[in-house]
């Protein structure tokens, strides 16, 4: 029970944050572009993370949630995929 309450309240977090980025079409780019300058930094999921809640309406709790672990290494891996196009 406890864990099923883990998985939806994940996909909470996650569908608010698709929510932001339909209402905001800038969001998207503007989160990959702090992805991609934070990527090869040290402490690149931590600075990632921090920027995303400094610069966008996205906040990330200093005490990261499950959600927000798989989102900031979701736009991670949006960003190691895309350069392995060019």
């Amino acid at each position: 029970m406890a864990n099923e309450l883990n998985q939806q309240r994940v996909i909470d977090e996650f569908l608010r944050c698709f929510r932001k980025m339909l209402m905001d079409p800038e969001l998207a780019g503007e989160l990959v572009r702090i992805a991609k300058e934070n990527i090869n930094q040290p402490n690149a999921y931590q600075r990632i993370a921090e920027e995303v809640s400094n610069q966008t309406t996205i906040k990330i709790q200093e005490e990261h949630t499950e959600a927000d672990r798989k989102f900031i290494n979701l736009l991670m891996d949006v960003v190691k995929g895309d350069s392995q196009l060019y």
